[in-house]
């Protein structure tokens, strides 16, 4: 859009792809008074990353300290650990059945090169799980349930950590054979790594064998976690919400209740949550209440929260607030501006013509054929970065119920490549729009000669145009019968299509098209003989005869005279 945009464009992205961490990174602990966004009772006390020994590099200890006045059970606990710079969680280890750390108690989980002189409770093994600890910096949490999705219960961030769960500022990294370890004798808690920790050398960890020591305070307060999984989610789609109550014990907590505001999802205000084995509730008891809400179709894509709150019949309330990305077009950035080809809708009924919006891109999916009729997607430099290809191809979890979803085996040995459609390399941006473009709803058998051929090639040159300062809408797909792979599942086309219209950067672009707009369309055979060294320009055509050959009509938002000029011109720059 206009250069502002572009600008205001860049800043949104990074704001979404720092939501996108902060949301699998950062607690969302909220408790009442002046404790706020302290762990309810299970805390990292301290760690050492390095030693000596024959094995230095992985002679490691994690002490974990239960600082309320009530057993906590480990069991649907685990512990993580996060690289300096990462995005994505690596367990050390997991609990699945009983390991109850009594009120004050201590548990040391140890590296099995660990060689210091304190028995290790739980032992993990570095090569194992590829949790080697970093000496440099890095990060540990404690989260209940999944990785990367469960709760965050405590965190700690360390040396050169900076995306790592971090809780303010990082502590220093440990020297080798000493530690950081918690204050107060493990008790201090204020949410800032850098006051909460200091040095401890050598190393003086603690393990359920030692002396008990209860932190001043605890037990008095209700509090609560909250989350969203997956906290990445599009239109059409269900995210299961969980607020993760702790009681009080003093008073013990009785006729706990949850309750949410789910206006922000299209949801109801004041939404119970349940805690019986019903609406998306795992585990019926467990003090986790969950509700599965759908996202209404139309949703606009980007951060937003849903606000929840704990009470018990003591009067004591925790108010949390539970993270959600809408996977689906962000302001400025619909792709279908110019016009919807096919009048697709998100109605399950038309299920060949199904309008699925996602952030990176927009698609029209044919249930039938198993591929999109079209996908349409916007490129201008703000969408090029560093973000490594992904190549995590998976079936795409929007599609409705009952629906086949496309597998990555299903293209293996069929003679096919697996064609993207909205680019790998149009989505670098940030790693969730490259992984994006891995959905198999992205995706059409393409004769290997074309796609890594012609169609590769147009797809560097529309890229080369959008790094010379112009935006460009896209359109592309697959057209015919060719046979089918997959057991019959997937429809082969037997020609692909391109269709772009190239503005330079701006503002208002549907009113900025006229008759001497630039528009690019080629078709390309999808069975053989096709060279992979044929020019992409050598199946140059014009709009109008790709709109001839699909039964599309591209760019119907625009005055109906402009169109018929641009749509009829054949590209020859």
């Amino acid at each position: 859009m206009k250069r502002f945009y572009i600008s205001f464009a860049g800043a949104a992205a990074l704001a979404v792809y720092l939501c996108l961490s902060f949301a699998a990174s950062a607690k969302n602990d909220v408790l009442v008074g002046e404790l706020s966004l302290v762990s309810p009772h299970l805390v990292i006390s301290q760690f050492q990353t390095a030693g000596g020994g024959g094995n230095p590099a992985n002679d490691e200890l994690i002490e974990i300290h239960n600082t309320s006045n009530a057993n906590v059970d480990l069991n649907g606990y685990r512990l993580v650990y996060r690289s300096a710079g990462g995005t994505n969680d690596v367990t050390i280890t997991a609990w699945t059945t009983s390991v109850v750390v009594p009120a004050g108690g201590y548990h040391l989980i140890v590296n099995s090169s660990y060689d210091g002189s304190v028995p290790g409770d739980t032992v993990f093994n570095s090569t194992t799980c590829s949790c080697a600890l970093s000496a440099s910096g890095g990060g540990l949490g404690i989260r209940f349930g999944e990785a990367n999705t469960g709760v965050i219960i405590d965190s700690v961030g360390y040396g050169s950590a900076t995306n790592a769960f971090i809780e303010t500022a990082v502590t220093a990294a440990p020297p080798a054979n000493s530690s950081q370890a918690r204050v107060s004798n493990g008790c201090q808690d204020t949410d800032n790594n850098s006051a909460d920790f200091s040095n401890v050398n050598p190393s003086a960890p603690k393990n359920a064998s030692s002396t008990p020591n209860q932190c001043a305070g605890s037990g008095s307060t209700l509090l609560a976690n909250g989350a969203a999984s997956p906290s990445t989610v599009a239109p059409n789609v269900s995210t299961r919400l969980t607020v993760s109550v702790f009681p009080a014990t003093s008073p013990p907590s009785t006729g706990i209740a949850v309750s949410g505001n789910l206006t922000n999802i299209g949801g109801s205000a004041v939404q119970q949550f349940f805690d019986d084995g019903t609406n998306g509730d795992v585990t019926p008891g467990d003090n986790v209440f969950s509700y599965s809400a759908t996202i209404p179709n139309g949703t606009t894509g980007g951060p937003t929260s849903v606000n929840a709150t704990a009470s018990d019949a003591q009067a004591r309330t925790a108010n949390v607030t539970i993270n959600i990305t809408i996977d689906a077009p962000l302001e400025g950035e619909n792709p279908l501006l110019l016009g919807n080809p096919s009048n697709a809708t998100t109605n399950v009924a038309n299920e060949n013509n199904f309008l699925m919006n996602k952030a990176q891109y927009s698609l029209s999916y044919s249930r039938a054929n198993a591929t999109p009729n079209w996908v349409a997607w916007r490129l201008d430099s703000s969408w090029i970065g560093s973000a490594s290809r992904q190549d995590d191809y998976r079936p795409d979890p929007a599609l409705p119920s009952g629906w086949y979803q496309v597998q990555d085996n299903d293209y293996s040995g069929s003679g096919y490549d697996r064609g993207h459609m909205c680019p790998s390399g149009d989505r670098t941006r940030s790693i969730p729009d490259n992984s994006a473009t891995f959905l198999m709803t992205n995706f059409i058998p393409q004769l290997g000669a074309n796609n890594q051929g012609p169609w590769n090639d147009f797809e560097i040159y529309l890229r080369s145009l959008a790094g010379a300062g112009n935006e460009i809408y896209i359109f592309s797909g697959g057209h015919g019968n060719a046979g089918t792979i997959a057991q019959g599942r997937i429809v082969v086309p037997q020609v692909t299509w391109k269709v772009a219209l190239v503005l330079p950067n701006g503002n208002n672009d549907l009113s900025r098209v006229n008759k001497t707009t630039r528009t690019i369309a080629i078709i390309v055979p999808n069975q053989p003989p096709v060279s992979n060294t044929a020019p992409w320009r050598n199946f140059r055509t014009t709009v109008k005869a790709v709109e001839a050959l699909t039964g599309f009509d591209f760019f119907s938002n625009v005055p109906k005279n402009t169109q018929q000029i641009i749509e009829r011109k054949r590209d020859y720059q």
